[in-house]
């Protein structure tokens, strides 16, 4: 293509060059120029068709370059704001010149537009450039729009920081990013996939997001996706009937009316500013021309004014209006009877003129309950919705380690038979059980069982109380005679004594029993069914062999606490005799269940199978029957060393491996050996042993931030019975005052024997615990246990409310022992603060979601104590919230492992534990109301 020469003229002589610019060429605009050694007239698109040189950008062939990219539309967006540059804007002034050439100014107006093609050819180069390589471009779209468009998971899940860096090629691992090494909030947008391994990650496609948070980096899938239009057309601005869209002004976006103005801008920093007086959000309008006193009003639908601003900047509201929230100030008029009520940000009320919160004679009205009810409801759901802890330490080691400390509800005491046999992950200890070799109260260090501190699969094993050696016992031994005879031997002292034969020679009772060993037996039915191992409060009805032949077994008939009378009985069938593992001896440990499920979950929400590169570990300094005092540091026993010296074997062990190490958790449950101990005693010992604790973890793994830490209350038969629940209420207190510290649950609903839990019921406190932990640690969010947080005394009424993780509130059966029971007053007491003495209860309902009520049997004399899981309660309650969740562990009971026959519940067995939320040990005074 060609123009006419510069020395062209009109007919009139007039030098084409000195005729007036042309205001704009319109794409159907005809233009006559030499083209192709000819004068013709022919469409700007049929120019650029017939004869633009190739290195001119064409809108079809880059949309046929780029069909079938999701990044087609932004790629011409990306060239459209390249061309939008100083220079293009010189030029396209030259090109609005020609634009409105008649065609009487043909010839002229034909060089106009080889101006033009020319200015485009030059205006084109950075859109050139971007479009000669597609990945290029999406480099420069996932840069600018990362910070915008990031996955909204980000935000749900808080971080801490997160900074744009632009681009990352994830075939060349360019700019090249390590494992483990970046800024925290570090965020680069996937502009080429790859397959570049970072932290375990490998898959990484177009526009994921790489994300370095907690000393990882972390893939957000998608997170650089932009959202724009489907087409567009433009080098300055998009018009679209008259209204200019465009970024050639002060702010980076303005729409302007056909005459230029601007009708709206948003500026560098997203601030809007819009010519009109309104605004409308659906059916409802924000009016900042509101008539007569109002600045600012907000109209629904109809037009009626909402609320507004008057000008001495006081908020105003219709004649109709029933309530004001004024910060946490919350005002309501109330017609009946006629008053107004103001509010705090709780709820609770600071003034009431309509008399209706004025304290009543009566009982709670259910006006006033559903209110509370409502209330307690919204600040449950405000705390669970809440940040969470994000400044304590995390498991992002190559091993990261948590470990337990406390007594023996804690390491396995009497949970026998372990159950956790087999590791399901990549869970690891140092040696072969968590709680090392001699874990005694004595002067022993800790050392690993077996000898060998090098990293060993996590799971449970048996261990003799006596002798510490791992004890081996049989998967399953169980005899079942064709018949039996039972006698029953005169005794002149001790417990009575049973003698069981049979003339069933298959049967040798030698081959599995022996003298000093605890059996059990099933299947005696009748009278004789006192036989029959019982469950109850603690397993009973069992028998201490004292002679062993082969078709024939005498001992005593003991129980925990008292002896039983046995029923002979001749010719028996269906008869079963087992080992019963009672003695004291250590199994099952919850800490190792909780470990476990809460790395299935973690690796879960990682969407890993397995992370060897950062693997959990735990460690075990339990005591069996310590006080705090006697853990603490600085003990005459030292036993607080243990901490020390089982860190120092991990941290050379992570050193062998040539990885880091460090402590993510230190797990406690402990007090049951405090029985004398009052809360002001209680209270400063407790928080300096985990202030050791945290110091002695920060020395040794040379770690910055304090590991988390995870209480659970003292509960059930261990709660010492000292004041008013002070032991256990100083623990609770303790972890409500300090950040990082939560409480996952509570232990008196498991299975037990009596203080002590079964091999399920250790299983059923650690899932509890590692569903919280999940929550806590590796979600990042708020919790807080089901938990009593006021009660309101009227007459002889008191109104408790809840805070209740997952809403309702339920009444449910509590195991005690092997036997579920619903206490009448369903684990409530209440006691006169002056006296301690115990008033008398004559009701407690559940009377809204997060509300329960109880009514004594007179009014009180003063101020009370409402408690809950107290002592006289043995430590445990009925009331639970709604929580669906289920542990991946399942219920087991095998005959003849040595468990209790009294445990096969055939309604269990093979099923989750079921992981409601119970209400947590605790008491609080009352105030008037």
């Amino acid at each position: 293509m060609s123009g006419t020469n510069s020395t062209a003229t009109t007919q009139s002589g007039t030098p084409i060059s000195s005729l007036p610019e042309a205001q704009d060429v319109a794409a159907t605009d005809g233009v006559l120029g030499v083209f192709g050694g000819k004068v013709q007239i022919a469409k700007p698109a049929d120019i650029v068709d017939a004869g633009m040189p190739t290195d001119v950008v064409r809108t079809t062939d880059l949309d046929e370059a780029l069909s079938g990219s999701s990044l087609n539309q932004y790629v011409t967006q990306a060239a459209t704001h390249a061309a939008a540059s100083d220079a293009s804007a010189d030029r396209s002034e030259t090109a609005a010149g020609a634009s409105a050439a008649s065609s009487a100014l043909a010839a002229q107006t034909g060089a106009q537009v080889a101006t033009i093609a020319a200015g485009v050819n030059a205006d084109a180069d950075r859109a050139q450039n971007g479009a000669d390589s597609a990945q290029a471009t999406a480099a420069g779209a996932g840069a600018i729009l990362a910070q915008n468009t990031a996955l909204a998971s980000m935000v749900a899940n808080n971080p801490v920081q997160f900074t744009n860096k632009g681009s990352w090629d994830a075939s060349k691992n360019s700019p090249a990013l390590t494992s483990g090494t970046g800024a925290e909030g570090d965020f680069y947008s996937v502009t080429v996939p790859g397959e570049t391994s970072l932290d375990g990650v490998t898959d990484w496609e177009l526009l994921d997001g790489a994300w370095f948070h907690n000393g990882v980096w972390n893939n957000l899938k998608k997170a650089g996706y932009p959202t724009i239009a489907q087409r567009f057309q433009g080098l300055l601005g998009v018009i679209a009937e008259g209204v200019t869209l465009n970024s050639r002004t002060s702010g980076a976006f303005t729409i302007k009316d056909a005459l230029g103005y601007i009708l709206t801008a948003i500026d560098g920093l997203g601030n809007i500013s819009t010519a009109g007086k309104q605004l409308l959000l659906g059916s409802t309008l924000l009016d900042c021309n509101a008539k007569g006193q109002f600045l600012f009003g907000m109209r629904d639908a109809m037009g009626n004014l909402a609320w507004g601003v008057r000008a001495d900047g006081s908020p105003a509201f219709p004649s109709g209006a029933a309530r004001a929230d004024l910060g946490p100030i919350s005002v309501t008029s109330n017609d009946n009877p006629n008053g107004v009520i103001v509010k705090d940000q709780n709820g609770f009320v600071l003034l009431d003129t309509s008399g209706y919160y004025a304290i009543k004679t009566g009982d709670f009205t259910a006006e006033e309950i559903a209110e509370r009810d409502r209330m307690q409801l919204a600040r449950s759901a405000a705390t669970m919705a809440g940040p969470g802890d994000m400044l304590r330490a995390r498991p992002v080691w190559g091993i990261s380690i948590s470990i337990a400390t406390g007594q023996s509800e804690m390491m396995g005491y009497v949970s026998l038979p372990a159950l956790s046999l087999t590791q399901p992950y990549d869970n690891i200890t140092f040696g072969e059980d968590p709680r090392g070799f001699d874990f005694s109260i004595d002067n022993a260090e800790w050392t690993p069982r077996g000898g060998d501190p090098s990293p060993k699969p996590l799971v449970a094993v048996n261990v003799d109380q006596n002798t510490y050696e791992t004890l081996d016992l049989p998967a399953s031994l169980v005899y079942k005679p064709s018949t039996v005879d039972v006698a029953v031997p005169t005794v002149t002292s001790g417990n009575p004594q049973i003698q069981i034969s049979t003339t069933d020679t298959s049967i040798n009772f030698t081959s599995g029993f022996s003298v000093g060993q605890t059996i059990q037996c099933a299947g005696f039915t009748g009278a004789a069914a006192t036989n029959n191992e019982s469950g109850g409060l603690w397993y009973s009805n069992y028998i201490t062999l004292t002679a062993v032949s082969a078709q024939s077994i005498t001992g005593t008939c003991d129980g925990v606490w008292w002896g039983w009378n046995p029923v002979a009985v001749t010719g028996a069938t269906g008869v079963s005799i087992a080992p019963m593992r009672n003695t004291r001896d250590f199994g099952e440990q919850q800490s190792i269940a909780a470990l476990n499920f809460f790395r299935g979950m973690q690796l879960a929400f990682r969407g890993m199978p397995s992370d060897t590169s950062r693997r959990l570990a735990l460690l075990s300094c339990c005591v069996s029957g310590t006080t705090i005092e006697q853990l603490s540091k600085g003990y005459s026993i030292p036993l607080f060393d243990r901490i020390s010296q089982s860190f120092a074997i991990a941290k050379s062990q992570g050193d062998a491996l040539n990885t880091t190490s460090g402590c993510f958790l230190i797990e406690f449950c402990q007090g049951g050996s405090n029985t004398d101990t009052d809360y002001a005693t209680y209270s400063p010992l407790l928080a300096q042993y985990f202030a050791d604790v945290i110091a002695e973890a920060k020395e040794k793994f040379g770690q910055t931030k304090d590991p988390f830490i995870e209480i659970v209350p003292i509960s059930g038969m261990n709660l010492p019975s000292t004041g008013i629940m002070d032991v256990c209420r100083a623990q609770v207190d303790y972890v409500l005052a300090t950040p990082g510290a939560y409480i996952p649950t509570v232990g008196y609903p498991a299975i037990d024997y009596g203080p002590h839990y079964s091999s399920n019921g250790e299983r059923y406190v650690g899932a509890m615990r590692a569903k919280v932990r999940h929550r806590v640690i590796t979600q990042g969010l708020a919790w807080k246990p089901l938990i009593m947080e006021k009660a309101t005394l009227r007459g002889r009424t008191i109104l408790i409310d809840c805070h209740v993780p997952y809403a309702p509130i339920r009444v449910l059966p509590t195991w005690e022992g092997q036997e579920q029971s619903t206490q009448t007053d369903l684990g409530f007491g209440v006691y006169d603060v002056t006296t301690n003495n115990k008033l008398s209860i004559s009701s407690v309902s559940v009377v809204g979601e997060t509300q329960i009520e109880i009514v004594l049997a007179s009014d009180p004399e003063n101020t009370v104590w409402v408690t809950y899981g107290d002592s006289n309660h043995n430590g445990s309650g009925n009331i639970y919230d709604s929580d669906p969740a289920v542990s991946s562990d399942l219920y087991e009971w095998v005959e003849g492992n040595g468990a209790p026959y009294s445990e096969n519940i055939a309604d269990y067995i093979g099923k989750p534990y079921q992981l409601r939320n119970p209400m947590i040990n605790y008491a609080i005074q009352s105030v008037k109301g």
